[in-house]
C-alpha cells in the first residue's frame, strides 16, 4: 500500500470518527470509546475529547506499527539471503528480526488493550465532576461534615 493511500485511510476513519459525534455531547458512551481505541489507534481517546492522550496513544502505536513493519521487512529479507547462500550469519539476523517482530506485536497488544481500558474508563468517568458537586466535605468549627444531595 502506498502512502498516499495509508493518509487517506487514516483521514477518512479520523472523518467517520469524528463526524457522528456532537461536541457539545456531555455524557460518553464507555463501549463505544472502547470500541473506537480498538478500531483506530487513539480513536477512544479521540472520542472522550482526551487530545493529549489521543496524540500520546497514535505516536506510540504508530511508532511500534512502523517498527514491527520495519523488522518483518528485515526478517524477510535475511531470509532470502539465507537462503541463497546458506550463511550462519545471516539466519543469526534473521532469527534476531524475527524476535524483535515478535516483540513489536506484544507491545502493540499491550498498548492496544491499555488504550482500550483507558477509554473505556475515561468515557465512565466523564460526568464524574457534575457528581462531585452532589458530594461535599465541609469544615467546621465543630469537626468535618460530609455532605451528598440526591
Amino acid at each position: 500500500m502506498t502512502q498516499k493511500a495509508t493518509l487517506l485511510i487514516v483521514f477518512i476513519l479520523l472523518f467517520w470518527l469524528l463526524a457522528g459525534q456532537s461536541f457539545a455531547q456531555v455524557i460518553s458512551q464507555p463501549t463505544r470509546a472502547m470500541l473506537y481505541s480498538a478500531a483506530f489507534p487513539g480513536g477512544g481517546q479521540l472520542y472522550n475529547r482526551q487530545w493529549i492522550k489521543a496524540g500520546v496513544v497514535m505516536g506510540v502505536q504508530g511508532w511500534l506499527i512502523g517498527s514491527a513493519i520495519h523488522n518483518n521487512h528485515q526478517k524477510s529479507r535475511y531470509h532470502n539471503l539465507y537462503v541463497s547462500d546458506e550463511s550462519p550469519w545471516h539466519k543469526t539476523m534473521e532469527e534476531e528480526y524475527r524476535k524483535r517482530l515478535n516483540n513489536d506485536i506484544w507491545w502493540i497488544g499491550i498498548t492496544a488493550a491499555l488504550s482500550m481500558v483507558d477509554a473505556f474508563v475515561d468515557a465512565h468517568l466523564a460526568d464524574f465532576e457534575t457528581q462531585q458537586k452532589d458530594l461535599q466535605l465541609r469544615f467546621t468549627s465543630s469537626g468535618v461534615k460530609l455532605q451528598y444531595r440526591y
